[in-house]
């Protein structure tokens, strides 16, 4: 019955996450723009609408790693912070391989613009395992003591 509710637990977080890493990706989108949105009304409404574009898309590409690191974390019970933080590090770097990056290497611009888009996804993947352990990496692997 524990691993049940814990599996409903473990998805809700899983989401939740999923939000933030988005929410940070809609702000890495629109970061270089922000001086001229600032005042406008409409920035607010246009950067909720990235982050719930991104928070739908989010999930399917991180599912497999996700579930990976969530399982190795519920087997050996890690509950350190920085385990999650650099899980989500690893796992948002290797969402930012898994889009078509030769598309964008082919143009004749430079190659700041790609480290950024990395940097923002590593960010966001951090920021997603820190959610996730504020919500259940915390008691992670506690299911398999008996009470």
């Amino acid at each position: 019955m524990a691993l049940f509710l814990r599996s409903f637990v473990i998805a809700f977080a899983f989401l939740v996450s999923c939000m933030a890493a988005a929410f940070v990706v809609a702000y890495g989108l629109i970061a270089p723009e922000l001086s001229q949105f600032s005042n406008n009304p409409e920035f607010f409404l246009f950067f909720l609408f990235l982050g719930s574009a991104a928070g739908v898309v989010t999930p399917f590409y991180v599912f497999a790693p996700s579930f990976i690191a969530i399982l190795i974390a519920e087997m050996f019970s890690l509950r350190a912070v920085l385990y999650y933080a650099l899980a989500g590090g690893v796992i948002g770097a290797l969402a930012y391989f898994m889009t078509d990056v030769a598309a964008r290497t082919k143009g004749a611009g430079t190659v700041a613009p790609l480290m950024q888009e990395l940097q923002w996804l590593a960010a966001a993947g951090i920021v997603a395992g820190f959610v996730y352990w504020l919500i259940a990496g915390r008691n992670a692997g506690k299911w398999k003591v008996l009470p």
